[in-house]
């Protein structure tokens, strides 16, 4: 309710509060759904540049390429408020599939050395 709808003094004040109980539970739940997703996206990360350095850069563009099209998958099957949800996930899975893409191609045909 909003004060031109008639909102006493004490409802705006609990809308004022800090979350309790099971509203702080669900906070904190994304807090670390969001962090985790995030240290895990980190190593997946650096193990395909660690595996590009020490055994094959084409192998390790490769596997880039494979991790964002299985972030596009994960962002189409996941619900949207359990990980990075700041676009649209449309937007999301379009842009992690044109990496995806441009990686594999990529990775297929120049030659690194």
């Amino acid at each position: 309710m909003t004060v031109e709808e008639g909102a006493t003094g004490d409802e705006r004040a609990a809308d004022d509060q800090p979350p309790t109980g099971e509203q702080q539970v669900v906070r904190d739940n994304t807090t670390q759904t969001r962090r985790r997703t995030a240290a895990l996206a980190l190593v997946i990360v650096a193990a395909c540049v660690a595996v590009g350095a020490l055994v094959n850069a084409e192998a390790g563009t490769l596997l880039l390429g494979g991790v964002a099209f299985g972030g596009a998958a994960a962002r189409m099957a996941w619900p949207a408020g359990t990980a990075f949800s700041v676009r649209r996930r449309a937007i999301d899975v379009t842009l992690m599939i044109a990496f995806g893409v441009a990686l594999a191609y990529f990775g297929l045909t120049t030659p690194l050395a």
